[in-house]
């Protein structure tokens, strides 16, 4: 696919090939970093919660924490999807546990009584007690919005909503994968859905918008893929990658149909730490959300959709042999290539990496990943 002159052009109007080197080791390793990435990236920007399935029924409700910062999304009685801190306004109790239903949110420690909207509806007084009005407090809202029935928080109160922070990207991605609202969330135990990470959460990232490894580094994803003739294209806050199929039904990974299953690979970076993703075989779509432990630890969280009903009497097996295989083979061999990139983080004479960017040979490119420090370095308020 041609990239026009514009598309090669960086976000200061420079053109791209003048900017080679990477971002700074430092931002891999520096404790002051991550604590400056919570404030000005993991605090103000779109982070998954859940499935919309999950929150079904009025008084249902999800928990989640972002990086420290506790929240929960419930379904009101008037069928909104809202959320709010997970934390008791008259000494900080935490809530709620994990998820369910509930007709109220009560605090556990005073037993404060809260309505799904947030109100507050009783707290424990007598008549000589002195005591705020019920009318003076509620719990603290947090920003919510839905995304390919993903649902989503901010922390920040004044966050440009999904469609406004990423562009056309669930037009693209509906227009791209036209079966998805069919897909199901999966409930198959081979499917991963955490993995913990001795790498910090952007080297993931990197991994992630890259395949110039992919040839040598996954041979049996390369046997089933057509490689060389991948393309990608860049957007504001997102970008996607396209990897064609080699044609092979029968290749190194895993068996395919051609006649049922998806036979192309398509990948979807939105700024700062979430992947979507279709893969090869049966219907399928998936998530995958990057979250930091620490410097030098990050957990991916995934969650995967399938199709609801079976196209052929092989499918399950199908989508079982994937899953292994993405278990098994695909992701070790990502961990030892992340897991030792973070180690040449801490070397002496390794301060700064180099990007390869071509745009006639996208297979060698790695301008996803530079258009993601642009990015970055933009939001941490650098350059």
């Amino acid at each position: 696919m041609a990239i026009s002159a514009a598309e090669q052009t960086d976000m200061s109007g420079q053109p791209q090939r003048d900017r080679l080197r990477a971002l700074p080791a430092r931002y891999y390793v520096d404790e002051q970093v991550l604590a400056q990435e919570k404030e000005r990236l993991f605090f103000r920007t779109w982070q998954y919660v859940c499935h919309v399935s999950a929150l079904a029924k009025p008084g249902a409700y999800v928990t989640a924490e972002i990086l420290g910062q506790k929240v929960f999304v419930v379904r009101t009685r008037s069928d909104e999807i809202k959320a709010f801190y997970n934390v008791c306004p008259h000494r900080g109790h935490q809530l709620l546990e994990g998820a369910g239903s509930k007709q109220a949110i009560v605090c556990p420690y005073h037993h404060w009584n809260f309505t799904l909207d947030g109100d507050l509806r009783r707290h424990r007084t007598a008549s000589t007690s002195e005591a705020p009005e019920l009318s003076e407090i509620c719990l603290s809202p947090v920003r919510v919005d839905r995304m390919l029935d993903f649902i989503f928080v901010n922390l920040d109160p004044d966050a440009l909503s999904i469609a406004d922070f990423w562009p056309g990207a669930e037009e693209h991605i509906r227009t791209t994968c036209p079966d998805i609202e069919s897909y199901t969330i999966s409930t198959s135990a081979t499917v991963i859905h955490s993995t913990d990470v001795a790498a910090n959460w952007k080297i993931q990232v990197d991994n992630f918008l890259e395949c110039q490894h992919c040839r040598h580094g996954h041979k049996s994803f390369s046997d089933m893929l057509d490689i060389p003739n991948q393309f990608h294209t860049l957007h504001e806050n997102y970008a996607y990658n396209f990897i064609p199929s080699s044609g092979k039904a029968d290749n190194l990974a895993y068996p395919l149909d051609p006649a049922h299953d998806v036979m192309d690979l398509h990948f979807w970076y939105l700024f700062p730490n979430l992947g979507f993703g279709q893969f090869a075989g049966p219907g399928n779509f998936s998530l995958s959300q990057w979250l930091p432990a620490g410097p030098d630890r990050a957990t991916r969280i995934s969650v995967s959709l399938e199709a609801a009903e079976p196209t052929d009497p092989g499918m399950a097996d199908r989508r079982e042999r994937r899953a292994a295989w993405a278990r098994d083979v695909l992701q070790p061999e990502d961990i030892a290539f992340m897991e030792s990139v973070h180690q040449g983080m801490y070397q002496r004479c390794f301060t700064q990496g180099w990007y390869i960017v071509d745009w006639e040979n996208q297979e060698l490119s790695e301008s996803m990943v530079r258009h993601f420090h642009d990015h970055y370095l933009e939001h941490m308020g650098e350059t």
